[in-house]
């Protein structure tokens, strides 16, 4: 889903496993609550195809939340911090 949004595709995914925790519902993509649902999944798609101006916003959104929230520098930045140990952070 990440690399997705990185390349300003908007994603579909199901609210199941952590898949609809990297898709802001309505802003980057859809996120369908049964993703075993073929006509939910089938709906949400039919939603991008059919417009051109949702699916390109809901794109641009997907990258720039993907560079704002999710970038390597970013990320290690969040591990560093969380591995920081309580008596090396005192120090």
């Amino acid at each position: 889903f990440l690399e997705a949004a990185a390349c300003g595709v908007p994603q579909v995914a199901g609210r199941s496993g952590g898949a609809h925790e990297a898709v802001a519902d309505g802003e980057t993509g859809l996120v369908v609550d049964d993703p075993t649902s073929v006509a939910q999944l089938a709906d949400a798609l039919r939603t991008l195809v059919i417009d051109p101006d949702l699916r390109r916003s809901m794109g641009r959104a997907a990258r720039r939340r993907a560079a704002d929230e999710f970038s390597y520098d970013l990320l290690a930045e969040r591990l560093r911090k969380a591995l920081v140990l309580p008596s090396v952070a005192a120090r």
